[in-house]
């Protein structure tokens, strides 16, 4: 993790590229040339995105009064080998820039100011495929939860964050994890193991450790524009209770999803099976802490009309929907229909306007999102 000065200057030079006009895409520091490191690449790249939350009910205020959706910083390199093979490093850190600043009632005290979304390295061929180590998006994720990961508040009924952390049982961006891809033909092979990982807090003074797990994905192309995915997930894990009780667990999903892609089209619908995986809604000790089984399901349709206009390149209006149901005891449903739009604009500038209609046991009100992004 980067000390405070460090974050400061990572601000800096977002926000330098903020009022640069010409900035469009990631900011190459270090080309591939003659000189004496003609091998190796590196790129600096980011997203900025202050946002507003309307609840129709209680909510904080930092969520009216705009705080950050999800700043991150990128740092990727390349170093060539051969023709076909280099090894390649990625860092990504995520700044809650308002609480960096300090700015009071724009941000969660409870939350992080800034942690680490991925870090890993590994090798990449062109004949063999790329292998990678460390903190990245696990086979889940890649498979299937980012074919539906394309609105603003999502992600409720996909594993990506529903279980107890996606950084430790694989939902999302797993740590310690080793990953291998490669495309034969039609076909997209994604395998990855899941190292022992440190102890996490998981709520009511209890700890989840992650002994080791795996996964398998694969996407096939049907047709040019339509492509089936699946994925599937294991991982032994044990959760220990402040008495040194610990219950251990066989944690499983299994997902799926078909895309299709014709012309401005976007059309996608997911489903995942899981066991032991979503924490129970009940009273969660040591050995009752997973609520057993459950589904869910994600929609999502999109049309994006391409503009070309000097301040506006394209709209994409959309309507998604996910559900998410326990079965058993726990007798618990989500369900929640989203009507929103995308705009890009010009110089790296776009945003999402969305409305969420919630429908749940817990009931969950309808809320409202504005998010605005600034890439480079």
């Amino acid at each position: 993790m980067l000390r405070p000065h460090h974050s400061v200057c990572l601000l800096c030079a977002g926000l330098t590229g903020l009022f640069s006009p010409g900035v469009l895409a990631e900011i190459t520091v270090l080309a591939k040339n003659n000189a004496l490191l003609a091998p190796l690449s590196l790129d600096i790249g980011g997203s900025i995105r202050p946002q507003f939350i309307w609840n129709n009910g209680d909510e904080p205020d930092y969520y009216k009064n705009g705080h950050d959706g999800g700043s991150r910083f990128r740092f990727s390199a390349d170093y060539t080998l051969s023709s076909q093979t280099s090894l390649v490093g990625y860092y990504e850190l995520a700044v809650d820039i308002p609480q960096l600043l300090k700015w009071d009632g724009h941000y969660d005290s409870a939350n992080q100011r800034d942690y680490q979304r991925q870090l890993y390295a590994g090798i990449k061929d062109s004949n063999f495929g790329t292998l990678t180590f460390g903190h990245q998006y696990g086979v889940y994720y890649d498979t299937v939860g980012a074919k539906s990961d394309m609105w603003d508040n999502d992600g409720h009924a996909s594993a990506n964050w529903i279980g107890i952390n996606g950084d430790y049982d694989g939902g999302e961006r797993p740590k310690n994890t080793v990953k291998y891809t490669n495309t034969f033909g039609d076909l997209t092979l994604r395998v990855d193991y899941l190292l022992p990982q440190d102890e996490t807090p998981a709520g009511n003074d209890l700890r989840y450790r992650r002994h080791h797990g795996a996964g398998i994905g694969i996407d096939y192309q049907l047709q040019q524009d339509l492509t089936f995915s699946a994925a599937w997930n294991e991982t032994r894990a044990s959760v220990k209770s402040p008495d040194g009780q610990r219950q251990r667990y066989t944690q499983q999903y299994t997902g799926a999803a078909l895309t299709w892609q014709p012309n401005s089209w976007y059309l996608v619908a997911t489903a995942t099976y899981y066991n032991n995986y979503v924490p129970s809604q009940k009273q969660q000790t040591a050995t009752r802490y997973f609520a057993g089984d459950g589904y869910g399901w994600e929609t999502f349709a999109g049309y994006t009309f391409t503009l070309n206009k000097p301040w506006l390149s394209a709209i994409q209006p959309y309507i998604a929907a996910d559900t998410l149901r326990l079965k058993g005891d726990e007798n618990y449903h989500g369900h929640n229909v989203y009507l929103g739009v995308y705009t890009q604009l010009a110089y790296g500038f776009s945003f999402y306007l969305e409305r969420t209609m919630a429908s749940s046991s817990d009931q969950e009100p309808d809320t409202t999102w504005l998010s605005m992004y600034y890439d480079f």
